[in-house]
């Protein structure tokens, strides 16, 4: 065979051969080496991080991996501590906040960053406030109540390091609650007598007072029950909402309220009827009270010891106990009268005059509006009087009127449009009524002595 001009020598490719196949194995072995060095290492590295997670776990330190720090660190969370206090009579805002170990600067900042929102200079007597502090005595936060619905709470904005007022709505949780009583002796024992506030019993007067005079229409044995609206913030009772509808027997009448709201929002209390509970007048401008003389045409004063006219009503009641308008009006005299004491004078519609006197306050004066129920002055013992009371009288076109005879129309009932709605809201509210009567009923006779059981 003839070899050809281009193929190398025998010995030539024989040797070439052999420097490929030398350095072949020798990257083979490097490889091996290169490989089992990565796999030693790697497994080496597995081993560290096991061990020291390992320690972590047993010393229970919160310490980061080095190189994580950013992801596991856990910050500290400040501990705060809150100081709750009262504020006396004629304390102020800077003076209590002093007080407390706060910089002067501190509570200037405080003060003046809340103007806008709510004045500090308000600040009432036996009104609570809350403080908050850092664990190292730093100010975070001050909270005060400014009202039933409403506080104001000033925090420490530590990121940009300013004051921030706040006004905030308090969280109540509102219950509807049945509640239900036998009159005794007054409404304000039996409200009292099943462990409930005064405020329940000027309610109730409010729906029924066009019907009822509490003085002196209550019967031993007279009873009532609501379905009222319970407030109540963090577990504990606040306050009472509304009530919804209610029940009050008198003289062996039942009388029962709904409560309906128009399409105003505007709330009023109708008979199941659809007919206003409230008249255009209130039987009496006390809420509660005992009357101590009545409409005479001859009566001995007690003071002149004459027989003369006494062509009102005399209502016993403490100094200082509030005095309503009976009726919408405008004011036409309010001042000292003589015999009369302090003394107002109202005219109303219909040809109306109501007289209010003896009074220790008055609250109103001449040309002033005032709606029905509005508070214009208090009892007192002014002018010819023995004692603290109130003598109330009224007048049509002149001519004087027992007031306790007197029968004034009701106010509007619900409109026809608004009726379907409700009679709708009415049914639902008495059968919860009656259902929380029967009820109540069933659970007294459960839990009544054997013996009196029937």
């Amino acid at each position: 065979m003839t070899n050809s001009p281009l193929s190398p020598a025998p010995e030539k490719r024989g040797r070439c051969a052999r420097i490929r196949d030398f350095f072949r194995h020798a990257l083979d072995h490097h490889r091996q080496k290169l490989l089992l060095s990565t796999g030693l290492f790697f497994a080496l590295l597995a081993l560290a991080v096991y061990l020291q997670l390992g320690q972590v776990r047993r010393s229970g330190s919160r310490q980061p991996v080095s190189g994580q720090a950013s992801a596991i660190k856990i910050t500290r969370i400040p501990e705060f501590t809150e100081v709750v206090g009262t504020f006396h009579k004629n304390q102020t805002i800077t003076q209590v906040l002093l007080q407390q170990g706060i910089p002067v600067e501190v509570v200037h900042q405080i003060v003046d960053c809340a103007r806008p929102v709510y004045d500090l200079a308000k600040v009432k007597a036996e009104q609570l406030y809350w403080l908050c502090f850092t664990h190292e005595g730093q100010f975070r936060n001050f909270r005060y109540p400014v009202d039933n619905e409403r506080y104001l709470t000033v925090y420490h904005d530590v990121v940009e390091n300013r004051m921030v007022p706040v006004m905030k709505n308090f969280q109540y949780e509102t219950r509807v609650e049945h509640l239900s009583a036998k009159i005794e002796s007054s409404l304000f024992a039996s409200v009292m007598g099943i462990g409930e506030k005064d405020q329940l019993a000027l309610d109730l007067a409010d729906i029924f007072g066009s019907d009822i005079d509490f003085y002196t229409d209550l019967q031993k044995q007279d009873s009532f029950q609501v379905l009222i609206e319970k407030k109540y913030l963090d577990g504990q009772f606040s306050k009472y909402g509304a009530i919804l509808a209610a029940d009050f027997t008198n003289h062996r009448k039942v009388l029962t309220g709904i409560r309906f709201e128009d399409e105003n929002g505007k709330p009023a209390y109708f008979t199941p009827e659809g007919k206003a509970l409230k008249r255009s007048f209130l039987k009496s401008p006390l809420k509660f009270g005992r009357i101590t003389s009545r409409f005479s045409v001859a009566r001995m004063h007690p003071i002149l010891k004459i027989v003369r006219p006494h062509l009102g009503v005399d209502y016993a009641a403490p100094v200082g106990t509030p005095v309503q308008s009976v009726a919408a009006g405008v004011v036409t005299g309010a001042g000292s009268s003589g015999g009369s004491g302090k003394m107002i004078q109202i005219r109303h519609s219909s040809g109306y005059e109501t007289t209010y006197m003896h009074l220790s306050r008055i609250a109103v004066k001449p040309g002033a509006h005032v709606a029905r129920g509005d508070v214009i002055g208090n009892v007192g013992s002014t002018g010819l009087s023995t004692g603290p009371h109130l003598d109330f009288r009224i007048r049509q076109h002149g001519r004087p009127i027992n007031p306790s005879k007197v029968i004034f129309p009701p106010a509007s009932p619900v409109p026809a449009s608004q009726f379907a709605r409700f009679a709708a809201q009415r049914d639902k509210l008495i059968d919860d009524l009656r259902l929380a009567t029967h009820d109540s009923k069933q659970a007294s006779l459960k839990s009544a002595p054997a013996s009196t059981k029937r």
